[in-house]
């Protein structure tokens, strides 16, 4: 089965059989676990081998220019409504949709788990005010900054691991937490890390309070329609505080 057709079926199931898929899904996660042992390791295959077979970006469908122009369009403006001057964006991929944003102003830190994109980006995009550090948003010190944007990344994670990012993002000082929501998913299911699904981080095991701010993505897949770029102040998260 070629991928585009695999990931046309599993939207099909994940639409009209939820118990197939999810039963699908936790034998696919066995397998993923067992033939790479980290998450690292998990994303570095993804990468290498384009496995969501995206021509435009490695960093998969939701990483084109289609669907990131709202919030290229709209992150500026938001980034200077928060008095923002410094923002680290893990996961930040190839950098692809990012490199074709206004940072004015902003000095940009981009983090991602897998080396050989950072060394890529270092080479190919740093300048003054941009930079790239291998980093991992679940058990690494993140660097200071005004904001954290995590776009695409906690919809990755396991629910163990979502935990263990959003308790080291609110360590971390920044704040304010950019992050992909999914208001219209009623019952969040866990996954083994580097799998996908759809979360809505008010529900449980999070439950996150209301966003200060959402920016519709207006998700092309209609399926998704309902994906958000929600704002939350760090010191708002259930986990801020926490050792």
């Amino acid at each position: 089965m070629t991928e585009p057709v695999r990931q046309t079926a599993e939207r099909a199931l994940r639409r009209f059989a939820p118990p197939l898929y999810r039963w699908l899904q936790r034998r696919s996660g066995r397998r993923l676990a067992k033939r790479f042992g980290t998450a690292e390791e998990r994303f570095q295959h993804i990468y290498k081998s384009n496995h969501w077979s995206e021509a435009e970006s490695v960093s998969g469908p939701g990483s084109t220019l289609e669907e990131t122009e709202p919030l290229r369009r709209e992150l500026p403006s938001l980034l200077r409504e928060l008095g923002a001057t410094s923002m680290l964006d893990l996961p930040c991929g190839d950098f692809h949709w990012m490199q074709h944003t206004n940072l004015a102003g902003i000095d940009y830190i981009g983090g991602d788990l897998v080396g050989s994109l950072i060394e890529r980006n270092q080479a190919k995009h740093a300048c003054d005010g941009v930079e790239f550090r291998k980093i991992d948003l679940v058990n690494d010190t993140l660097p200071a900054v005004d904001v954290i944007l995590c776009r695409d990344c906690l919809v990755h994670l396991s629910f163990i691991d979502v935990h263990a990012a959003l308790a080291n993002v609110a360590r971390s000082g920044a704040k304010w937490l950019l992050t992909t929501s999914f208001p219209g998913v009623t019952r969040n299911d866990d996954i083994v890390t580097g799998q996908w699904r759809p979360l809505n981080l008010m529900l449980p095991p999070f439950n996150l309070p209301e966003p200060a701010k959402r920016i519709a993505e207006n998700c092309t897949e209609t399926e998704f329609a309902d994906k958000l770029l929600d704002v939350w102040p760090i010191a708002d998260l259930p986990q801020a505080g926490r050792s």
